[in-house]
C-alpha cells in the first residue's frame, strides 16, 4: 500500500492509505462497462455543434470508416444526425456512441486505515517512532504507545528549555503582511536572526528560493555569504552571485556560521542542522499550530537553552487569538488586572488549546475509521453515522494564499474614418497606364505592412512574401492607434483586387464597396474584384477562382474571355495570410509545405535520408536553402522557421487554435500530411 508522507518520517495529516492504482483501475472499468446516458449524449452533440468550428470532421473521428459496416446509414455523416428525432437518438446514436467517453463516481472507496495495516496479534508487533506522544490517543485501540523509561521526561525537558529567559521575545505582524514585510521585521530586529523556522506557514506568497534570495540580498554582506533552503526535499545553497547548488557537495557545510537558513513548514520536522553556538531563530506562529509541530520546530535548535535562542512572530490573526486566550485564562483564574504583555506562557497556552481542539476534531475521524474497519471485518446490516464518512469533508489541511483577480479592461478606441484615395479609383481605369504601386506608398504597401504594430511583425519575415502582393493603407489602418498593439484589430483579408493580372491588392470593405459598383460595368477582365474566404471546413469553397463570382463576372461576356486564374503558388501564401485550415487537393498541400520550407511525414526515401542527416528538423522545417533545392523544394519562400508565426496567425484569424485533425493543423502541430 502507498503511504503518503508530507516530509521525512512525517505522514500526512488525516492520512487514508488508499492505493491510487485501485482508483485508476476502477475508473477504467467504469469507462468500459458504462456509457453515455441520454442527457450526456445531447450535451456532447450540443458542444460539438456550438463550440467547434468544423463539427463534421470531428464527427468523422467518432464514426471511423473501418467501423461503418455496423453503423446505421442515417448517422454515418454529420449532416444526417438529428437529435430531435427521438427514435434515431435512442436506437441509432446511443448504441453506437454510448461507450466512447465516460467516467463514473463510485459510492465507496477501497481504502485502508491504520487499523487495517496493524494487528493485535503478539506475533505481529508494530514498531514505530514518534517524536512526541501527543497523538497516542488517536492510535487504534489495539495499539499502545510504550515510552522508554529514560525518555518519559523528554516532553517536560523540552518545555523547560523553551521557558528559558532568552526565548521570551515575541512580535506580531500587521494585517495582510507579505513575505517581504516579515523579512524586513526580522532583518531590522535588535537581535541578529540566522534561522527562520516557518512552522506557521506565514511565507506563502513566494517560493523557498525567492524568500532565501531576498533574505540574502538584504543581509549584511560582511557577516553572511550564503542562504540555505529546501527545494523539493533537497537542501540547496545560494551564494552572493545567486548560484544555486547542493548543500552536501558545497563547502558551506563547514561554514554554517556564514549562512542563514530558511526552513519551510514541512521541513521544520525531520531535519537536522548542527547550528553553531549563538544562533538565534525566528519561529512563526500560524493558525491551528499544535504542540507536536510547535515543539518539533523549536527543537531544530538542538542547543536550545545551551546557546541557542528563539523569537516568536505571529500573524495578526493569531495575535488576537492569543489575547483572547489570555483573557479567558485570567477570567478563569478570577484575575481582575489583565496584563496585555504576551509572554511564552501565553503562547504555550494557546498552542495547548489548539492541540486539544485538534484532538477532538480527529476523534470523529478516528471513530469513522473504527466503524469502517469493524464493518469490513464483521459486515453490517444497517448503515449508521454515514455523515461521518461523507467524501466532502476536508482530508488534508493546506495553507493557501487567497488571491482576488482584477480584470483590466481595454480602453475604448476610435475607428479610422473611411477614405477613398484617387489611386484606388484609378484601378478601374483599364485604358490608363499601369500604376506603379511601389511609388504610391501613401496608398499601397507590400503585404507585410498589414502586420505593422502587431506581435506578428517580428516573425512574419517580410522578405519571404511575394513582391506582387499588396495591401492598401486603409486596409491596415483600422483604428487610430496611440502606441497600443493592433493584434485584436487585425483586418480580416476578404476582398482582393487582381490588378492587370499581375498584382494582388488587399483592400478594405469600404474600398471594395466602391470598386464593386465601378467594375460591374467593365467589359474587360484584366482587373477584377474577388472575394477570398479562409477554408476552415472541409470541401468549403473559397470563391477566389470561381468565374461567376468575380467582378465583373467572366460568364456571359460576349468575347467569352475567362478571368485570370490565380496560380497555386500564389494561393498558398494567401492561405497562410488568411488562416486557411484545409486544402482542396494534394497539390495545394504540397505547395503549402514547399512555400514554408516544410517537409512533414510521410516522407519519400530521399526525404527520410535527409532527415537522418539532420537536414530536416523534427518539426519538418528545412532551414538550408541548398538542402531544400536538393529535396526539390524549389518554391521555398521562408528562410526561418515560420511555424510559430503560422500558428499564432491562425489563432488570430479564426479565434481558435488550429485543430490537429485539420490539414494545416496536422502539418503545423504534428508534422504530418493528411492528404
Amino acid at each position: 500500500m502507498a503511504v503518503p508522507f508530507r516530509a521525512k518520517d512525517v505522514a500526512a495529516d488525516r492520512t487514508e492509505f488508499g492505493h491510487p492504482d485501485v482508483a485508476l483501475v476502477l475508473t477504467q472499468l467504469s469507462y468500459y462497462y458504462s456509457g453515455l446516458n441520454d442527457s450526456r449524449l445531447i450535451q456532447c452533440f450540443d458542444r460539438l455543434s456550438e463550440k467547434e468550428s468544423d463539427p463534421a470532421s470531428i464527427y468523422e473521428l467518432w464514426i471511423l470508416p473501418e467501423e461503418q459496416d455496423g453503423v446505421p446509414s442515417s448517422i454515418k455523416q454529420w449532416k444526417g444526425v438529428n437529435l430531435k428525432d427521438y427514435q434515431q437518438r435512442t436506437q441509432d446514436l446511443a448504441p453506437t456512441l454510448q461507450c466512447n467517453n465516460v467516467t463514473k463516481q463510485f459510492p465507496h472507496k477501497l481504502i485502508s486505515s491504520a487499523r487495517d495495516l496493524s494487528s493485535s496479534l503478539r506475533s505481529k508487533i508494530i514498531t514505530g517512532f514518534s517524536a512526541t506522544n501527543d497523538t497516542q490517543l488517536l492510535l487504534p485501540v489495539h495499539i499502545l504507545q510504550y515510552d522508554l523509561p529514560e525518555l518519559q521526561k523528554t516532553g517536560a525537558i523540552v518545555v523547560n528549555h523553551l521557558l528559558q529567559p532568552e526565548n521570551e521575545s515575541y512580535q506580531y505582524l500587521p494585517i495582510n503582511a507579505t513575505a517581504e514585510d516579515i523579512l524586513n521585521q526580522i532583518i531590522n530586529y535588535k537581535e541578529s536572526i540566522n534561522v527562520i523556522l516557518d512552522v506557521g506557514a506565514l511565507f506563502i506568497d513566494g517560493t523557498n528560493r525567492d524568500i532565501a534570495v531576498k533574505w540574502l540580498n538584504q543581509f549584511n554582506k560582511n557577516r553572511i555569504d550564503y542562504a540555505v533552503y529546501f527545494d523539493s526535499d533537497s537542501i540547496v545553497v545560494c551564494d552572493r552571485r545567486l548560484h544555486h547548488y547542493r548543500f552536501e557537495t558545497s563547502p558551506t557545510s563547514e561554514r554554517l556560521d556564514r549562512c542563514v537558513f530558511y526552513l519551510d513548514e514541512i521541513h521544520t520536522r525531520g531535519t537536522d542542522f548542527k547550528f553553531p553556538n549563538g544562533f538565534h531563530a525566528a519561529v512563526t506562529l500560524g493558525n491551528g499550530l499544535t504542540k507536536d509541530r510547535f515543539v518539533q520546530a523549536c527543537m531544530r535548535m538542538r542547543k536550545l537553552g545551551k546557546g541557542h535562542a528563539l523569537t516568536f512572530w505571529s500573524s495578526n490573526e493569531v495575535h488576537q487569538q492569543i489575547i483572547k486566550s489570555q483573557k479567558h485564562a485570567c477570567i478563569a483564574n478570577q484575575k481582575e488586572n489583565i496584563n496585555t504583555f504576551i509572554n511564552l506562557i501565553d503562547i504555550l497556552c494557546w498552542v495547548y488549546e489548539n492541540t486539544q481542539q485538534s484532538t477532538w476534531d480527529e476523534l470523529y475521524y478516528w471513530a469513522a475509521q473504527s466503524l469502517s474497519f469493524q464493518r469490513k471485518k464483521y459486515g453490517g446490516t444497517k448503515q449508521r453515522l454515514s455523515q461521518l464518512l461523507d467524501e466532502e469533508q476536508q482530508r488534508e489541511l493546506e495553507h493557501e494564499l487567497e488571491e482576488e483577480r482584477q480584470f483590466a479592461y481595454s480602453l475604448p478606441v476610435k475607428p479610422c474614418c473611411p477614405k477613398l484615395h484617387e489611386e484606388i479609383k484609378r484601378l478601374c481605369d483599364i485604358n490608363s497606364n499601369v500604376l506603379k504601386l511601389a511609388r504610391l506608398s501613401n496608398v499601397f504597401r507590400p503585404l507585410p505592412y498589414a502586420f505593422t504594430n502587431t506581435a506578428f511583425f517580428d516573425d512574419c519575415q517580410p522578405n519571404s512574401w511575394r513582391s506582387n502582393f499588396w495591401v492598401s493603407t486603409k486596409f491596415q489602418r483600422v483604428i487610430e492607434t496611440k502606441g497600443q498593439s493592433l493584434n485584436p484589430f487585425l483586418h480580416p483579408p476578404r476582398w482582393i483586387v487582381v490588378y492587370r493580372n499581375q498584382h494582388i491588392i488587399f483592400i478594405s470593405a469600404f474600398e471594395a464597396n466602391w470598386l464593386m459598383g465601378c467594375l460591374k460595368s467593365n467589359k474587360s477582365l484584366i482587373t477584377t474584384l474577388r472575394l477570398l474566404l479562409p477554408r476552415i471546413k472541409r470541401l468549403q469553397s473559397i470563391f477566389i477562382n470561381t468565374p461567376t463570382l468575380t467582378i465583373p463576372p467572366s460568364m456571359g461576356l460576349s468575347d467569352e474571355t475567362v478571368a485570370y486564374f490565380i496560380p497555386i503558388e500564389w494561393l498558398v501564401q494567401l492561405f497562410v495570410f488568411n488562416g486557411t485550415l484545409y486544402f482542396e487537393t494534394a497539390d495545394e498541400q504540397t505547395a503549402f509545405c514547399q512555400c514554408l520550407s516544410l517537409c512533414p511525414q510521410p516522407r519519400t526515401p530521399i526525404e527520410e535520408a535527409a532527415f537522418e542527416k539532420g537536414w530536416i528538423a523534427i518539426d519538418g522545417f528545412a532551414s538550408n536553402l541548398n538542402h531544400s533545392r536538393h529535396l526539390s523544394m524549389n518554391q521555398a519562400q521562408f528562410t526561418l522557421n515560420p511555424l510559430k508565426f503560422v500558428k499564432q496567425l491562425i489563432e488570430n484569424r479564426n479565434n481558435f487554435h488550429a485543430p490537429i485533425s485539420s490539414h494545416v493543423g496536422s502539418i503545423v502541430l504534428n508534422s504530418f500530411k493528411l492528404i
